[in-house]
């Protein structure tokens, strides 16, 4: 019986191919038979097909990819006709690409890292078996390099620039739709500086129930609804990571990525600004000796959070985890939020000593292990896969 992990190379910096390295380990770690398939492969299908005689346990994929493919005939969906369980694991909000979370079929699982991705995504997809959460454990596998250089912090995003965004919305969008964009930039604007954290899809939705914004709610407008979703989040993203770029203008920082043109014009000479790297040629980045500042777009630990603590480098972060992670008290200064001055005192004791910054989060790493464990995710993905009823 094969595992098979559907791989998908043309992502912006190919986030994948490198994880999908790492979950075919961790798979052959518990006994099983993997193999990675591309599916930007014209003949990805014909592969997969060729595998069914010798049986196919179930196939995995990142963020719905391949789930809508329908069988040669075009008469039903492939996961059907081939009669083999597809794993789909969602990292992102459910708006960004709704049809790769809409496939309902007794052959597919919806897994999502965040619970409140899991709720929408149960809200706005018509399902007989519902979307649910799952814990993701330490996934990166990878050797420690031995030198630590660069007396600077490292944050690594791709943006768009929140200033140019509002411009295209503007001369692009008509009155109506461009206000109600607006009206979110400035909720979501107050409440993330006076706020520990913010779910912006929470706020999103209470505002859409506002006199004067129902429409976006209606039935009829799902599609407007997932954009102003979607649209909105990509921002937020992007203008975290800007306030926080902001925020450390006085500190040592070396920014990697795309959209930064506009801030590196008038940086100060502590900051520097490089092109992105793909995740396969990034580990070097995580081992500067103050470490990483991350702006996670959930309350979750994002994936460069984690391949931080793998890498035993420091790092802080603005995931929410304090009604999620035993004992979260002890690592306050390993976590910040976007009210005033927060993230600027966290790195300064980070440089004050970078040492002892570096050893707390290696004690959370090894906390963090414990909790969510590799074992843990395995058996709930052969839990659920052994749940398809059989003909």
């Amino acid at each position: 019986m094969k595992v098979v992990i559907l791989n998908w190379k043309e992502g912006e910096n190919d986030p994948f191919t490198y994880v999908n390295r790492t979950m075919s380990a961790h798979f052959g770690a518990w006994g099983k038979n993997v193999e990675i398939i591309e599916i930007c492969d014209r003949d990805w299908i014909d592969q997969l097909a060729r595998l069914l005689p010798s049986g196919v346990e179930f196939a995995f994929t990142w963020q719905g990819l391949g789930s809508r493919t329908m069988s040669v005939d075009g008469g039903q969906n492939l996961w059907d006709q081939m009669r083999v369980p597809l794993v789909c694991l969602h990292a992102d909000h459910p708006s960004h690409m709704p049809l790769n979370h809409e496939l309902e079929s007794r052959y597919c699982f919806h897994l999502y890292t965040n619970a409140d991705f899991a709720r929408y995504s149960n809200r706005h997809f018509r399902r007989t078996r519902g979307a649910s959460v799952i814990d993701i454990p330490q996934l990166f596998r990878e050797p420690r390099l031995s030198a630590r250089t660069g007396d600077y912090f490292v944050f690594a995003k791709n943006i768009n620039d929140p200033t140019f965004v509002e411009g295209n919305w503007q001369q692009s969008l008509d009155k109506r739709v461009y206000g109600a964009y607006m009206a979110a930039v400035e909720a979501l604007k107050a409440r993330l500086a006076t706020e520990p954290y913010v779910e912006l899809h929470d706020v999103l939705d209470e505002l859409i129930t506002q006199p004067g914004l129902e429409w976006l709610s209606h039935p009829a407008n799902i599609g407007v609804y997932h954009q102003y979703h979607s649209w909105l989040e990509h921002y937020f993203r992007s203008y975290k990571s800007v306030a926080a770029v902001t925020a450390l203008r006085d500190f040592p920082l070396r920014v990697y990525g795309r959209g930064w043109e506009r801030i590196a014009r008038t940086a100060p000479p502590s900051q520097k600004f490089e092109p992105g790297h793909s995740m396969a040629d990034s580990q070097h980045l995580y081992y500067s000796r103050f470490g990483l500042v991350d702006v996670s777009p959930s309350k979750l630990l994002h994936d460069r959070t984690r391949r931080a603590m793998v890498n035993g480098t420091g790092f802080v972060s603005s995931a929410n985890l304090e009604d999620l992670f035993a004992d979260i008290g002890r690592f306050t200064s390993l976590f910040f939020d976007f009210r005033a001055n927060d993230l600027q005192e966290k790195c300064a004791a980070a440089m004050h000593d970078p040492e002892g910054h570096r050893e707390l989060a290696e004690q959370f790493a090894s906390a963090y292990h414990n909790q969510y464990r590799i074992s843990d995710f395995v058996t709930r993905i052969d839990d659920l896969v052994k749940s398809v009823p059989t003909l």
